[in-house]
Protein backbone atom coordinates (compact mmCIF):
# COMPACT_ATOMS: atom_id res chain seq x y z
CA UNK A 1 0.00 0.00 0.00
CA UNK A 2 3.12 2.61 0.76
CA UNK A 3 3.46 1.76 -3.01
CA UNK A 4 0.27 2.44 -4.06
CA UNK A 5 0.49 5.54 -1.82
CA UNK A 6 3.54 6.68 -3.56
CA UNK A 7 2.15 6.37 -6.86
CA UNK A 8 -1.15 8.74 -5.54
CA UNK A 9 1.04 11.21 -4.47
CA UNK A 10 3.07 11.42 -7.84
CA UNK A 11 -0.15 11.29 -9.82
CA UNK A 12 -1.21 14.34 -7.79
CA UNK A 13 2.48 16.19 -8.42
CA UNK A 14 3.13 15.12 -11.96
CA UNK A 15 0.03 14.26 -14.43
CA UNK A 16 -0.59 16.78 -16.45
CA UNK A 17 -2.99 15.28 -18.39
CA UNK A 18 -0.40 15.04 -21.17
CA UNK A 19 -0.84 11.70 -23.66
CA UNK A 20 1.31 9.02 -22.40
CA UNK A 21 4.22 7.70 -23.80
CA UNK A 22 6.40 5.62 -21.51
CA UNK A 23 10.11 5.69 -22.74
CA UNK A 24 10.92 1.47 -23.54
CA UNK A 25 13.97 1.84 -20.97
CA UNK A 26 12.49 3.95 -18.16
CA UNK A 27 13.68 2.59 -14.57
CA UNK A 28 12.09 3.19 -11.57
CA UNK A 29 12.95 5.56 -9.58
CA UNK A 30 11.87 5.21 -6.25
CA UNK A 31 11.23 8.81 -6.14
CA UNK A 32 8.91 9.90 -2.63
CA UNK A 33 7.60 13.16 -3.88
CA UNK A 34 6.10 15.38 -0.74
CA UNK A 35 2.77 14.81 0.28
CA UNK A 36 -0.39 15.43 -1.62
CA UNK A 37 -3.71 17.56 -0.96
CA UNK A 38 -5.82 17.17 1.96
CA UNK A 39 -8.26 15.19 0.31
CA UNK A 40 -5.86 12.62 -0.68
CA UNK A 41 -4.04 12.53 2.41
CA UNK A 42 -7.30 11.43 4.04
CA UNK A 43 -7.85 8.75 1.88
CA UNK A 44 -4.29 7.10 2.40
CA UNK A 45 -4.28 7.58 6.48
CA UNK A 46 -7.84 6.14 6.43
CA UNK A 47 -6.88 3.45 4.21
CA UNK A 48 -4.20 2.54 6.21
CA UNK A 49 -6.67 2.28 9.08
CA UNK A 50 -8.86 -0.17 6.92
CA UNK A 51 -5.96 -2.41 6.35
CA UNK A 52 -4.49 -2.59 9.62
CA UNK A 53 -7.60 -3.74 11.20
CA UNK A 54 -7.72 -6.65 8.31
CA UNK A 55 -7.60 -9.91 10.57
CA UNK A 56 -5.11 -12.49 9.13
CA UNK A 57 -6.28 -15.95 9.44
CA UNK A 58 -4.29 -18.72 9.94
CA UNK A 59 -3.68 -19.78 6.19
CA UNK A 60 -4.40 -24.01 4.50
CA UNK A 61 -1.53 -25.18 3.01
CA UNK A 62 -3.00 -26.63 -0.44
CA UNK A 63 0.35 -29.21 -0.28
CA UNK A 64 0.70 -31.96 2.14
CA UNK A 65 3.67 -32.93 4.30
CA UNK A 66 4.75 -35.54 1.99
CA UNK A 67 4.42 -32.99 -0.82
CA UNK A 68 6.77 -30.37 0.92
CA UNK A 69 9.11 -33.20 1.61
CA UNK A 70 9.26 -34.26 -2.18
CA UNK A 71 9.79 -30.64 -3.28
CA UNK A 72 12.74 -30.48 -1.20
CA UNK A 73 14.15 -34.18 -1.95
CA UNK A 74 13.48 -33.04 -5.42
CA UNK A 75 15.64 -30.02 -5.00
CA UNK A 76 18.44 -31.92 -3.06
CA UNK A 77 19.06 -35.04 -5.83
CA UNK A 78 21.98 -33.98 -7.30
CA UNK A 79 21.98 -37.07 -9.45
CA UNK A 80 18.58 -35.82 -12.03
CA UNK A 81 17.80 -32.19 -13.43
CA UNK A 82 14.22 -30.65 -14.24
CA UNK A 83 13.52 -29.14 -16.92
CA UNK A 84 10.15 -27.89 -18.57
CA UNK A 85 9.79 -29.49 -22.17
CA UNK A 86 10.45 -27.52 -25.08
CA UNK A 87 7.19 -27.30 -26.33
CA UNK A 88 4.49 -28.30 -24.04
CA UNK A 89 3.89 -27.92 -20.23
CA UNK A 90 5.27 -31.79 -19.56
CA UNK A 91 8.00 -31.91 -16.53
CA UNK A 92 11.12 -33.75 -17.03
CA UNK A 93 13.02 -35.30 -15.17
CA UNK A 94 16.56 -35.82 -16.90
CA UNK A 95 19.44 -38.22 -15.88
CA UNK A 96 21.87 -35.19 -14.64
CA UNK A 97 24.73 -37.52 -16.86
CA UNK A 98 22.44 -37.45 -19.84
CA UNK A 99 21.72 -34.16 -19.49
CA UNK A 100 25.45 -33.05 -19.30
CA UNK A 101 26.15 -35.55 -22.12
CA UNK A 102 23.66 -33.94 -24.60
CA UNK A 103 25.05 -30.82 -23.55
CA UNK A 104 28.86 -31.42 -24.06
CA UNK A 105 27.45 -33.39 -27.44
CA UNK A 106 26.10 -29.92 -29.10
CA UNK A 107 29.25 -27.77 -27.75
CA UNK A 108 31.84 -30.07 -29.27
CA UNK A 109 30.99 -28.47 -32.20
CA UNK A 110 33.72 -26.64 -33.57
CA UNK A 111 31.56 -25.22 -36.25
CA UNK A 112 29.30 -23.54 -33.38
CA UNK A 113 31.03 -23.19 -30.36
CA UNK A 114 34.67 -22.83 -28.68
CA UNK A 115 35.59 -23.64 -25.37
CA UNK A 116 37.80 -20.48 -23.70
CA UNK A 117 40.64 -20.36 -20.85
CA UNK A 118 39.16 -17.46 -19.67
CA UNK A 119 36.28 -14.97 -20.01
CA UNK A 120 35.99 -11.66 -21.83
CA UNK A 121 33.44 -9.76 -19.97
CA UNK A 122 35.28 -6.71 -18.50
CA UNK A 123 37.14 -6.00 -21.64
CA UNK A 124 33.23 -6.51 -23.81
CA UNK A 125 31.96 -4.02 -21.13
CA UNK A 126 34.39 -1.42 -21.45
CA UNK A 127 34.04 -1.62 -24.98
CA UNK A 128 29.90 -1.29 -24.97
CA UNK A 129 30.42 1.50 -22.63
CA UNK A 130 32.78 4.06 -24.80
CA UNK A 131 30.51 3.60 -27.42
CA UNK A 132 27.22 4.30 -25.30
CA UNK A 133 29.46 6.96 -23.80
CA UNK A 134 30.31 8.57 -27.39
CA UNK A 135 26.88 8.08 -28.00
CA UNK A 136 25.48 9.82 -25.41
CA UNK A 137 27.93 12.99 -25.48
CA UNK A 138 27.12 13.06 -29.88
CA UNK A 139 23.13 13.45 -28.70
CA UNK A 140 22.62 10.59 -30.52
CA UNK A 141 21.43 8.58 -27.52
CA UNK A 142 19.37 9.79 -25.07
CA UNK A 143 19.34 10.31 -21.31
CA UNK A 144 16.88 7.76 -20.20
CA UNK A 145 17.77 5.08 -22.74
CA UNK A 146 21.66 6.43 -21.82
CA UNK A 147 21.42 5.74 -18.00
CA UNK A 148 19.56 2.11 -18.23
CA UNK A 149 22.39 0.85 -20.67
CA UNK A 150 25.48 2.71 -18.40
CA UNK A 151 23.90 1.30 -15.17
CA UNK A 152 26.18 -1.10 -13.29
CA UNK A 153 26.04 -4.88 -14.15
CA UNK A 154 26.99 -8.32 -12.98
CA UNK A 155 30.41 -9.42 -14.65
CA UNK A 156 28.94 -12.65 -14.91
CA UNK A 157 28.71 -15.02 -18.17
CA UNK A 158 25.82 -16.21 -19.57
CA UNK A 159 23.96 -19.68 -18.25
CA UNK A 160 23.77 -22.65 -20.70
CA UNK A 161 20.74 -24.94 -20.02
CA UNK A 162 18.85 -27.71 -22.45
CA UNK A 163 14.82 -27.52 -22.51
CA UNK A 164 14.03 -31.37 -23.69
CA UNK A 165 12.88 -31.87 -27.23
CA UNK A 166 9.93 -34.02 -26.01
CA UNK A 167 8.11 -33.71 -29.63
CA UNK A 168 10.73 -35.01 -31.53
CA UNK A 169 10.63 -38.93 -29.99
CA UNK A 170 9.48 -41.65 -32.07
CA UNK A 171 5.20 -41.73 -30.71
CA UNK A 172 5.97 -45.65 -31.10
CA UNK A 173 8.39 -45.18 -28.72
CA UNK A 174 6.41 -43.31 -26.25
CA UNK A 175 4.01 -45.79 -26.38
CA UNK A 176 6.45 -48.69 -25.71
CA UNK A 177 7.73 -46.80 -22.60
CA UNK A 178 4.51 -45.82 -21.31
CA UNK A 179 3.61 -49.69 -21.69
CA UNK A 180 7.06 -50.89 -20.32
CA UNK A 181 8.63 -47.85 -18.10
CA UNK A 182 11.86 -50.10 -17.79
CA UNK A 183 11.74 -49.17 -21.76
CA UNK A 184 13.35 -45.34 -20.23
CA UNK A 185 16.88 -46.11 -20.14
CA UNK A 186 16.92 -46.64 -23.95
CA UNK A 187 15.13 -43.08 -25.01
CA UNK A 188 18.25 -40.27 -25.81
CA UNK A 189 16.54 -37.22 -25.40
CA UNK A 190 18.04 -34.44 -27.42
CA UNK A 191 17.75 -30.69 -26.24
CA UNK A 192 17.38 -27.12 -27.12
CA UNK A 193 20.08 -24.89 -25.63
CA UNK A 194 19.36 -21.51 -24.30
CA UNK A 195 21.60 -18.99 -23.15
CA UNK A 196 20.17 -16.97 -20.09
CA UNK A 197 22.05 -13.31 -20.35
CA UNK A 198 19.66 -12.65 -17.42
CA UNK A 199 22.44 -9.54 -15.36
CA UNK A 200 24.68 -10.26 -17.71
CA UNK A 201 26.45 -7.46 -19.68
CA UNK A 202 25.10 -8.32 -23.02
CA UNK A 203 21.45 -8.06 -21.76
CA UNK A 204 20.47 -4.54 -21.96
CA UNK A 205 22.50 -3.82 -25.41
CA UNK A 206 20.84 -6.81 -26.98
CA UNK A 207 17.44 -5.34 -25.93
CA UNK A 208 18.26 -1.64 -27.03
CA UNK A 209 19.36 -2.99 -30.37
CA UNK A 210 15.92 -5.05 -30.83
CA UNK A 211 14.48 -1.92 -30.84
CA UNK A 212 15.36 -0.98 -33.69
CA UNK A 213 15.28 -4.77 -35.73
CA UNK A 214 11.49 -5.61 -34.77
CA UNK A 215 10.22 -2.69 -36.47
CA UNK A 216 12.00 -4.21 -39.91
CA UNK A 217 10.97 -7.78 -39.23
CA UNK A 218 6.93 -6.52 -38.67
CA UNK A 219 7.74 -4.92 -42.41
CA UNK A 220 8.18 -8.32 -44.14
CA UNK A 221 5.67 -9.39 -46.40
CA UNK A 222 6.36 -12.77 -45.68
CA UNK A 223 6.34 -12.65 -41.66
CA UNK A 224 3.85 -13.43 -39.46
CA UNK A 225 2.82 -12.12 -36.24
CA UNK A 226 1.22 -14.82 -34.82
CA UNK A 227 -1.51 -17.85 -35.36
CA UNK A 228 -4.16 -14.88 -35.56
CA UNK A 229 -2.88 -13.38 -38.54
CA UNK A 230 -2.26 -16.58 -40.21
CA UNK A 231 -6.19 -17.77 -39.60
CA UNK A 232 -7.24 -14.22 -40.96
CA UNK A 233 -5.02 -14.80 -43.61
CA UNK A 234 -6.30 -18.39 -44.83
CA UNK A 235 -10.04 -17.23 -44.23
CA UNK A 236 -9.46 -14.90 -47.08
CA UNK A 237 -7.50 -17.01 -49.45
CA UNK A 238 -9.23 -19.00 -52.38
CA UNK A 239 -7.33 -21.96 -53.24
CA UNK A 240 -7.69 -23.91 -55.86
CA UNK A 241 -8.99 -28.07 -55.84
CA UNK A 242 -5.58 -29.62 -56.77
CA UNK A 243 -3.27 -27.26 -54.52
CA UNK A 244 -0.80 -28.92 -51.98
CA UNK A 245 -0.51 -27.73 -48.68
CA UNK A 246 3.57 -27.12 -47.94
CA UNK A 247 5.06 -26.52 -44.51
CA UNK A 248 8.76 -26.42 -43.87
CA UNK A 249 11.29 -25.37 -40.88
CA UNK A 250 14.32 -24.44 -40.92
CA UNK A 251 16.85 -26.56 -38.76
CA UNK A 252 18.62 -25.19 -35.77
CA UNK A 253 17.45 -21.38 -37.51
CA UNK A 254 19.44 -19.13 -34.52
CA UNK A 255 22.82 -21.89 -34.45
CA UNK A 256 23.29 -21.34 -38.23
CA UNK A 257 24.32 -18.31 -39.99
CA UNK A 258 27.79 -16.44 -39.52
CA UNK A 259 28.10 -13.28 -37.56
CA UNK A 260 29.33 -11.69 -40.84
CA UNK A 261 26.07 -12.60 -42.50
CA UNK A 262 23.53 -11.28 -39.88
CA UNK A 263 25.76 -7.65 -39.78
CA UNK A 264 25.43 -7.49 -43.62
CA UNK A 265 21.90 -8.06 -43.49
CA UNK A 266 21.36 -5.30 -40.60
CA UNK A 267 23.43 -3.23 -43.38
CA UNK A 268 20.97 -4.25 -46.04
CA UNK A 269 17.79 -3.71 -44.29
CA UNK A 270 18.67 0.00 -42.73
CA UNK A 271 16.57 1.99 -45.73
CA UNK A 272 13.90 0.28 -44.13
CA UNK A 273 14.63 0.74 -40.48
CA UNK A 274 15.56 4.41 -41.17
CA UNK A 275 11.66 4.55 -42.56
CA UNK A 276 9.88 2.56 -39.60
CA UNK A 277 8.70 4.77 -36.33
CA UNK A 278 11.01 4.10 -33.30
CA UNK A 279 10.18 4.47 -29.93
CA UNK A 280 13.49 5.55 -29.09
CA UNK A 281 16.50 7.91 -30.83
CA UNK A 282 17.82 5.98 -34.03
CA UNK A 283 21.51 6.37 -33.73
CA UNK A 284 24.18 6.25 -37.23
CA UNK A 285 24.58 3.06 -38.49
CA UNK A 286 28.02 2.94 -37.80
CA UNK A 287 26.75 2.96 -33.81
CA UNK A 288 24.06 0.46 -34.86
CA UNK A 289 27.03 -2.53 -36.52
CA UNK A 290 29.86 -1.61 -33.88
CA UNK A 291 27.51 -2.78 -30.78
CA UNK A 292 26.13 -5.34 -33.12
CA UNK A 293 29.15 -6.93 -33.78
CA UNK A 294 30.55 -6.86 -29.98
CA UNK A 295 27.19 -8.97 -29.10
CA UNK A 296 27.42 -11.30 -31.66
CA UNK A 297 31.40 -11.86 -31.12
CA UNK A 298 31.08 -11.97 -27.56
CA UNK A 299 28.22 -14.18 -26.35
CA UNK A 300 30.19 -16.34 -23.57
CA UNK A 301 28.86 -18.37 -21.37
CA UNK A 302 29.24 -21.47 -19.07
CA UNK A 303 28.63 -25.24 -18.86
CA UNK A 304 29.40 -27.70 -16.50
CA UNK A 305 31.84 -25.72 -14.94
CA UNK A 306 33.67 -24.52 -18.04
CA UNK A 307 33.91 -21.42 -20.51
CA UNK A 308 32.18 -21.10 -24.18
CA UNK A 309 31.56 -18.39 -26.73
CA UNK A 310 29.24 -19.12 -30.03
CA UNK A 311 31.51 -18.84 -32.92
CA UNK A 312 28.50 -18.96 -35.23
CA UNK A 313 24.94 -18.19 -34.69
CA UNK A 314 23.28 -16.68 -31.79
CA UNK A 315 22.12 -18.45 -28.60
CA UNK A 316 18.71 -18.25 -27.54
CA UNK A 317 17.99 -16.38 -24.67
CA UNK A 318 19.29 -13.27 -26.31
CA UNK A 319 16.33 -10.69 -26.90
CA UNK A 320 18.11 -9.97 -30.10
CA UNK A 321 18.27 -13.34 -31.21
CA UNK A 322 14.90 -13.58 -33.23
CA UNK A 323 14.93 -10.37 -35.24
CA UNK A 324 18.39 -10.88 -36.25
CA UNK A 325 17.77 -13.83 -37.76
CA UNK A 326 14.70 -12.69 -38.97
CA UNK A 327 16.37 -10.24 -41.35
CA UNK A 328 18.77 -12.70 -42.97
CA UNK A 329 16.35 -15.25 -43.37
CA UNK A 330 14.51 -13.21 -45.10
CA UNK A 331 17.12 -12.42 -47.36
CA UNK A 332 17.84 -16.30 -47.97
CA UNK A 333 14.09 -16.99 -48.59
CA UNK A 334 13.67 -14.84 -51.44
CA UNK A 335 17.06 -15.41 -53.02
CA UNK A 336 15.58 -19.27 -52.69
CA UNK A 337 12.02 -18.27 -54.56
CA UNK A 338 13.94 -15.91 -57.17
CA UNK A 339 16.18 -18.58 -58.31
CA UNK A 340 13.61 -21.47 -58.30
CA UNK A 341 12.40 -22.48 -61.95
CA UNK A 342 8.25 -22.80 -61.13
CA UNK A 343 8.48 -19.64 -58.65
CA UNK A 344 5.18 -18.59 -59.81
CA UNK A 345 3.49 -21.94 -58.69
CA UNK A 346 4.51 -20.68 -54.99
CA UNK A 347 1.69 -18.47 -53.47
CA UNK A 348 0.92 -17.50 -49.92
CA UNK A 349 4.60 -18.20 -48.18
CA UNK A 350 4.49 -17.09 -44.72
CA UNK A 351 6.93 -17.52 -41.92
CA UNK A 352 6.84 -17.58 -38.22
CA UNK A 353 10.39 -17.85 -36.77
CA UNK A 354 11.83 -21.13 -38.43
CA UNK A 355 8.21 -22.36 -39.29
CA UNK A 356 7.10 -21.65 -42.36
CA UNK A 357 3.95 -22.19 -44.82
CA UNK A 358 2.46 -21.69 -48.43
CA UNK A 359 0.16 -23.20 -50.95
CA UNK A 360 1.62 -25.02 -54.43
CA UNK A 361 -0.22 -24.43 -56.92
CA UNK A 362 -1.05 -26.62 -60.53
CA UNK A 363 2.14 -28.66 -59.76
CA UNK A 364 3.50 -31.84 -58.45
CA UNK A 365 4.96 -33.81 -55.64
CA UNK A 366 8.23 -34.11 -57.50
CA UNK A 367 8.44 -29.93 -58.12
CA UNK A 368 7.81 -29.45 -54.44
CA UNK A 369 10.79 -32.05 -53.23
CA UNK A 370 13.27 -29.89 -56.56
CA UNK A 371 12.13 -26.71 -54.41
CA UNK A 372 13.48 -27.46 -51.21
CA UNK A 373 16.65 -29.84 -52.54
CA UNK A 374 17.21 -26.07 -54.70
CA UNK A 375 16.46 -24.36 -50.83
CA UNK A 376 19.25 -26.29 -49.21
CA UNK A 377 22.04 -25.68 -51.83
CA UNK A 378 21.78 -21.87 -51.12
CA UNK A 379 23.73 -21.92 -47.91
CA UNK A 380 26.43 -23.81 -46.30
CA UNK A 381 24.66 -24.24 -43.00
CA UNK A 382 20.79 -23.35 -43.30
CA UNK A 383 18.97 -26.43 -44.20
CA UNK A 384 15.29 -27.02 -44.56
CA UNK A 385 12.68 -30.02 -43.91
CA UNK A 386 9.32 -30.07 -45.01
CA UNK A 387 5.91 -31.73 -45.26
CA UNK A 388 3.41 -31.90 -48.19
CA UNK A 389 -0.21 -32.71 -48.64
CA UNK A 390 -3.06 -31.87 -50.99
CA UNK A 391 -5.41 -32.89 -47.69
CA UNK A 392 -4.34 -31.33 -44.68
CA UNK A 393 -1.24 -29.64 -42.74
CA UNK A 394 -0.34 -28.59 -39.82
CA UNK A 395 1.17 -24.97 -39.10
CA UNK A 396 1.42 -23.32 -35.60
CA UNK A 397 -1.58 -24.51 -34.00
CA UNK A 398 -3.87 -24.72 -36.23
CA UNK A 399 -4.95 -27.66 -38.61
CA UNK A 400 -5.67 -26.84 -42.37
CA UNK A 401 -6.96 -29.03 -44.04
CA UNK A 402 -9.85 -29.22 -47.31
CA UNK A 403 -13.22 -30.07 -45.24
CA UNK A 404 -17.01 -29.07 -45.62
CA UNK A 405 -16.22 -25.67 -46.28
CA UNK A 406 -13.27 -26.37 -48.91
CA UNK A 407 -15.84 -28.08 -51.26
CA UNK A 408 -18.64 -25.46 -51.08
CA UNK A 409 -16.42 -22.17 -51.27
CA UNK A 410 -12.55 -22.69 -51.91
CA UNK A 411 -11.44 -21.51 -48.75
CA UNK A 412 -9.92 -23.86 -46.21
CA UNK A 413 -11.21 -25.42 -43.39
CA UNK A 414 -9.54 -24.89 -40.25
CA UNK A 415 -9.30 -26.35 -36.80
CA UNK A 416 -7.36 -26.76 -33.43
CA UNK A 417 -4.00 -28.53 -33.90
CA UNK A 418 -2.70 -30.82 -30.77
CA UNK A 419 0.46 -32.20 -30.33
CA UNK A 420 0.61 -36.40 -29.84
CA UNK A 421 2.98 -35.29 -26.87
CA UNK A 422 -0.06 -33.02 -25.57
CA UNK A 423 -1.01 -34.11 -21.54
CA UNK A 424 -2.92 -31.59 -20.99
CA UNK A 425 -1.48 -29.97 -18.10
CA UNK A 426 -3.88 -27.43 -17.10
CA UNK A 427 -3.30 -25.48 -14.03
CA UNK A 428 -4.62 -26.96 -11.08
CA UNK A 429 -7.77 -25.60 -9.64
CA UNK A 430 -6.29 -26.52 -5.91
CA UNK A 431 -3.94 -23.90 -7.09
CA UNK A 432 -3.24 -20.79 -5.02
CA UNK A 433 -4.79 -18.40 -7.18
CA UNK A 434 -7.49 -15.68 -7.45
CA UNK A 435 -10.81 -16.77 -9.26
CA UNK A 436 -10.16 -14.94 -12.00
CA UNK A 437 -6.70 -16.46 -13.15
CA UNK A 438 -8.88 -20.08 -13.88
CA UNK A 439 -11.68 -18.38 -15.52
CA UNK A 440 -9.09 -16.60 -17.40
CA UNK A 441 -7.36 -19.88 -18.63
CA UNK A 442 -11.25 -21.18 -19.59
CA UNK A 443 -11.76 -18.38 -21.45
CA UNK A 444 -8.54 -18.14 -23.09
CA UNK A 445 -8.04 -21.27 -24.25
CA UNK A 446 -12.01 -22.00 -25.60
CA UNK A 447 -11.85 -18.34 -27.65
CA UNK A 448 -8.69 -20.17 -28.95
CA UNK A 449 -10.72 -23.00 -30.16
CA UNK A 450 -13.10 -20.61 -31.69
CA UNK A 451 -10.66 -18.90 -33.57
CA UNK A 452 -8.87 -22.01 -34.93
CA UNK A 453 -12.06 -23.81 -35.59
CA UNK A 454 -14.42 -22.55 -38.64
CA UNK A 455 -17.42 -25.67 -38.03
CA UNK A 456 -19.59 -25.23 -35.56
CA UNK A 457 -20.04 -28.96 -34.84
CA UNK A 458 -16.08 -29.31 -34.56
CA UNK A 459 -16.04 -26.57 -32.70
CA UNK A 460 -18.24 -28.25 -29.60
CA UNK A 461 -16.46 -31.52 -30.05
CA UNK A 462 -13.38 -29.34 -29.02
CA UNK A 463 -15.44 -27.74 -26.06
CA UNK A 464 -16.44 -31.09 -24.67
CA UNK A 465 -13.11 -32.79 -24.89
CA UNK A 466 -11.67 -29.39 -23.20
CA UNK A 467 -14.27 -29.60 -19.84
CA UNK A 468 -13.67 -33.20 -19.15
CA UNK A 469 -9.51 -32.50 -19.29
CA UNK A 470 -10.47 -29.50 -16.72
CA UNK A 471 -12.67 -31.76 -14.78
CA UNK A 472 -10.17 -33.81 -13.98
CA UNK A 473 -7.75 -31.08 -13.09
CA UNK A 474 -10.38 -30.27 -10.38
CA UNK A 475 -12.76 -27.42 -12.00
CA UNK A 476 -16.46 -27.30 -11.13
CA UNK A 477 -18.90 -27.88 -13.72
CA UNK A 478 -20.35 -24.90 -12.83
CA UNK A 479 -17.93 -22.82 -13.39
CA UNK A 480 -16.98 -23.94 -16.87
CA UNK A 481 -20.33 -23.89 -17.87
CA UNK A 482 -20.45 -20.23 -17.09
CA UNK A 483 -17.41 -18.82 -18.94
CA UNK A 484 -18.70 -21.27 -22.03
CA UNK A 485 -22.04 -19.64 -22.55
CA UNK A 486 -19.75 -16.49 -22.31
CA UNK A 487 -17.92 -17.51 -25.06
CA UNK A 488 -20.24 -19.06 -27.24
CA UNK A 489 -22.54 -15.91 -27.27
CA UNK A 490 -19.53 -14.46 -29.08
CA UNK A 491 -19.53 -14.47 -32.92
CA UNK A 492 -16.02 -15.87 -34.36
CA UNK A 493 -15.57 -13.04 -36.45
CA UNK A 494 -15.29 -11.13 -33.51
CA UNK A 495 -12.14 -13.46 -31.56
CA UNK A 496 -10.63 -12.76 -35.06
CA UNK A 497 -10.02 -9.14 -35.07
CA UNK A 498 -6.69 -7.32 -34.18
CA UNK A 499 -7.26 -5.17 -31.13
CA UNK A 500 -6.05 -1.65 -31.73
CA UNK A 501 -3.74 -0.06 -29.16
CA UNK A 502 -5.16 2.32 -27.14
CA UNK A 503 -3.72 5.59 -26.45
CA UNK A 504 -3.44 6.54 -22.87
CA UNK A 505 -3.69 9.83 -21.52
CA UNK A 506 -2.29 9.11 -18.34
CA UNK A 507 -1.00 5.18 -16.71
CA UNK A 508 -3.59 3.46 -15.14
CA UNK A 509 -3.03 3.68 -11.64
CA UNK A 510 -2.32 -0.12 -10.02
CA UNK A 511 -2.68 -1.68 -6.85
CA UNK A 512 -0.24 -5.03 -7.01
CA UNK A 513 0.04 -7.26 -4.72
CA UNK A 514 1.13 -10.97 -4.06
CA UNK A 515 -2.67 -13.30 -3.86
CA UNK A 516 -3.20 -14.92 -0.76
CA UNK A 517 -6.95 -16.47 0.48
CA UNK A 518 -6.20 -14.47 3.77
CA UNK A 519 -6.12 -11.05 1.89
CA UNK A 520 -8.83 -11.55 -0.71
CA UNK A 521 -10.75 -9.18 0.17
CA UNK A 522 -8.27 -6.14 0.33
CA UNK A 523 -9.71 -4.83 -2.30
CA UNK A 524 -13.25 -3.74 -0.49
CA UNK A 525 -10.39 -1.93 2.13
CA UNK A 526 -8.87 0.07 -0.89
CA UNK A 527 -11.88 1.16 -1.98
CA UNK A 528 -14.01 1.82 1.12
CA UNK A 529 -12.91 4.84 1.04
CA UNK A 530 -12.16 5.79 -2.69
CA UNK A 531 -15.33 7.69 -3.56
CA UNK A 532 -14.56 10.55 -0.84
CA UNK A 533 -12.15 11.71 -3.56
CA UNK A 534 -14.98 12.96 -5.63
CA UNK A 535 -15.90 15.51 -3.33
CA UNK A 536 -12.42 17.49 -4.17
CA UNK A 537 -12.30 19.39 -7.36
CA UNK A 538 -8.61 18.34 -7.93
CA UNK A 539 -8.51 14.43 -7.12
CA UNK A 540 -11.85 14.30 -8.75
CA UNK A 541 -10.00 15.05 -12.08
CA UNK A 542 -7.19 13.00 -11.56
CA UNK A 543 -8.91 10.17 -9.87
CA UNK A 544 -12.33 9.58 -11.84
CA UNK A 545 -11.73 6.23 -12.70
CA UNK A 546 -11.06 3.36 -9.60
CA UNK A 547 -7.52 1.69 -9.68
CA UNK A 548 -6.75 -1.47 -11.36
CA UNK A 549 -5.94 -4.49 -9.14
CA UNK A 550 -3.01 -6.76 -10.28
CA UNK A 551 -1.49 -10.32 -8.78
CA UNK A 552 2.33 -10.50 -8.83
CA UNK A 553 3.28 -14.10 -9.52
CA UNK A 554 3.73 -16.10 -6.34
CA UNK A 555 7.39 -18.40 -6.42
CA UNK A 556 6.07 -21.60 -7.97
CA UNK A 557 7.12 -25.40 -7.81
CA UNK A 558 9.28 -24.58 -11.26
CA UNK A 559 11.23 -21.54 -9.13
CA UNK A 560 11.45 -23.73 -6.72
CA UNK A 561 12.79 -26.82 -8.34
CA UNK A 562 14.90 -25.92 -11.57
CA UNK A 563 17.27 -23.64 -12.72
CA UNK A 564 19.54 -22.42 -15.45
CA UNK A 565 22.59 -23.45 -13.53
CA UNK A 566 23.81 -27.21 -12.81
CA UNK A 567 24.47 -26.89 -9.01
CA UNK A 568 20.77 -26.56 -8.31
Amino acid sequence: FNEFARKLRCKYHFDKGDIFKRHPFLTKSGYKPELANNAIETYIFKTKVEIDNITINKAHDNLTTLERKAISSLKRNEKIVIRKADKNNTTVIWDKTEYINEGLRQLSSATHFMEIAKLNIIETNQKINTIIFEMHRKGVMDEITFKYLSAKRDLKPGRLYLLPKLHKLDPELIESVQQNPTLYKNVRIQGRPIVSLSGTVLERIGQYLDKFMLPAVLKQETHLRDSLEFINIIEKLQVKPDAYLVSFDIKEMYNNMSHVEMIDAVKHAWPTIIKCKHTILLPPLRYILELLKIVLENNEFMFNGKFYKTSTGVPMGNSLSPEITDLRVYEVLNSILRTFQHKQKISSLYRFRDDGFFIYNEGTDDEISQFFEHANRQHALLKFTHEKSQTKMQFLDVLVFKGLRFRETGILDLTTFRKKTENYQYLERSSCHPSSTFRGIIKGEMLRFKRCTNDPVDLQTQYALFSERLIKRGYPKNEIKTVMQEVTAKQRIDTLMVKPKSVLQSPPLVFSTVFSRQKSHIKNNILKHWDKLKDDEEAKLLFDKRPLFAFRRHKNLKDIVTSATLNN
